[in-house]
């Protein structure tokens, strides 16, 4: 993702039903904050996936329309109400079919 976000300017999203508490552990262990530009998280926002809600707060941060997103999540329910919203969504399943599916977007 970094080399991604790198090479063509995007931005990262963060989507998730994680506590505040798990959220903040998370992105501070990890050092997420270092290539996820913003975090839309259940705890913060009162949404929980799969409300589309939780997808339109996203877009709205970003200020991008939905067929600019590419939405990656291993959970099938999620990627399909994110697709009913227009965004391009990724079932992830795996580094290789994830990455083929990137570059299948011209993400290479």
């Amino acid at each position: 993702m970094r080399g991604l976000k790198t090479q063509y300017g995007l931005q990262v999203a963060a989507v998730s039903n994680e506590g505040r508490e798990l959220t903040i552990y998370r992105v501070q262990q990890f050092k997420l904050g270092t290539f996820i530009d913003f975090f839309v998280s259940s705890c913060f926002v009162h949404y929980r996936k799969p409300d589309a809600d939780m997808y339109r707060i996203a877009l709205d941060i970003a200020q991008v329309n939905p067929e600019q997103v590419a939405y990656i999540d291993d959970r099938a329910m999620f990627v399909e109400v994110a697709q009913g919203l227009g965004i391009q969504g990724i079932i992830h399943k795996g580094y290789e079919t994830t990455r083929k599916a990137l570059d299948a977007m011209g993400l290479r």
